[in-house]
């Protein structure tokens, strides 16, 4: 090998990326831009967590422990309390108002203390084995998503703690009941396996239509194609069904592995799934026409790829709650498709919703791909 050859042609390398700002730019943002994304998400805390409370307790004298713990419970960062209901608010049955708020979606969880909690902690006697808990409260929890149930459980363990060994200076073993209104006997992997299958569809009809189009450009088979009689919106709405196609092919197969092999459970119906998994696919395609559009090369068609997917496999809730992303990020989330996919496929999946429940995830979906697939018409004519 010639030393002298190997060296020109690094440096005929390092001249062409020199005249070229934008892969400058990506060499030297990128890495900022991964490791702030990645710091942030990583270094959230789950919070906000809206909860209700049904407090029934009756007290004793005086005394009214519950109390004690709501208080705590306002204090915890993990929980947002939207609402304490007690007997005198005048609710026909209090704690079906509670359960029908986590039912709608209005709320992950309803805390419920029974109207004897009080008076079983005081009442209670360790040495009396006909009694195993000084008391119960029941979690109605929305088992759609594992790391919310497990927060919700935590925090409320945590305030009963604390109201017993520094409010009280006792130690007394309360019982924490879950009651499941969705995501009975799930699984880790059943409220995971959602937003996989939405992150496959959006990661594949993406990668693949931003570097299709850059291809056909650079090769001149996009311009032959446009000086038949074929007009731009059939050329967009032909690779929005191809690609919406494609997505829909991969969803079947990652759903169909995900049920026979880990035998993830699925409440709702499976066209609902591929039908918010279709029309996102169909809006990344567009997303990806209107990106290449931008893009001299498949190389600099690339470097798009980061700055979309990165963003939208961490803050979209595939792996982690929105309620875990920062605050100062969470306003990306609500911008980006995929966190309507996942939930829509989530609540298909895991709540059994129906149309009439998801249609705002859709109608998200639905006005994205409608923009891309418009913008890309546009721009097409324009160039």
């Amino acid at each position: 090998m010639n030393l002298r050859r190997t060296v020109a042609i690094s440096r005929k390398v390092l001249r062409s990326l020199r005249h070229d700002r934008r892969t400058v730019a990506f060499l030297v943002l990128m890495p900022i831009f991964m490791i702030a994304i990645f710091g942030y998400t990583f270094g959230g805390e789950v919070k906000d967590v809206e909860v209700y409370v049904v407090d029934l307790d009756e007290g004793v004298g005086p005394v009214d422990l519950s109390d004690l713990i709501v208080a705590h419970l306002r204090d915890d960062s993990s929980l947002r309390v939207v609402q304490v209901i007690r007997t005198s608010d005048g609710y026909a049955d209090p704690l079906a108002y509670g359960r029908e708020k986590v039912s709608e979606g209005k709320a992950w969880g309803c805390i419920a203390f029974p109207a004897n909690f009080t008076s079983d902690m005081v009442s209670f006697s360790p040495g009396n084995s006909s009694q195993a808990d000084a008391a119960t409260v029941t979690l109605y929890l929305d088992g759609s998503n594992y790391n919310i149930v497990q927060t919700v459980t935590a925090a409320v363990r945590s305030s009963i703690s604390q109201v017993l060994a520094q409010d009280l200076d006792v130690v007394q073993p309360v019982s924490v009941e879950q009651d499941m209104v969705y995501g009975e006997g799930r699984g880790f992997l059943d409220t995971f396996a959602p937003g996989v299958i939405s992150l496959a569809v959006m990661m594949v009809t993406f990668m693949i239509s931003i570097i299709s189009f850059i291809h056909e450009r650079t090769t001149g088979t996009l311009a032959r194609l446009l000086s038949t009689p074929v007009t731009e919106g059939e050329v967009v709405g032909g690779y929005a069904l191809a690609f919406g196609l494609i997505g829909l092919v991969q969803s079947g197969v990652v759903l169909a592995t995900a049920l026979l092999l880990f035998d993830v459970q699925v409440e709702g119906s499976l066209a609902r799934v591929l039908l918010t998994v279709f029309l996102l696919g169909v809006g990344m395609q567009g997303l990806g026409f209107l990106l290449s559009a931008n893009a001299r090369t498949e190389f600099q068609a690339v470097q798009f790829i980061p700055i979309i997917l990165f963003p939208s496999i961490l803050l979209s809730g595939v792996f982690w709650p929105l309620e875990s992303v920062p605050e100062v990020l969470r306003p990306i989330s609500y911008l980006l498709p995929l966190t309507y996919a996942v939930d829509g496929a989530r609540s298909v999946m895991v709540r059994g919703w129906g149309l009439q429940e998801i249609w705002p995830d859709l109608a998200v979906l639905l006005l994205f791909a409608v923009a891309m697939l418009v913008l890309s018409v546009v721009l097409m004519r324009r160039r």
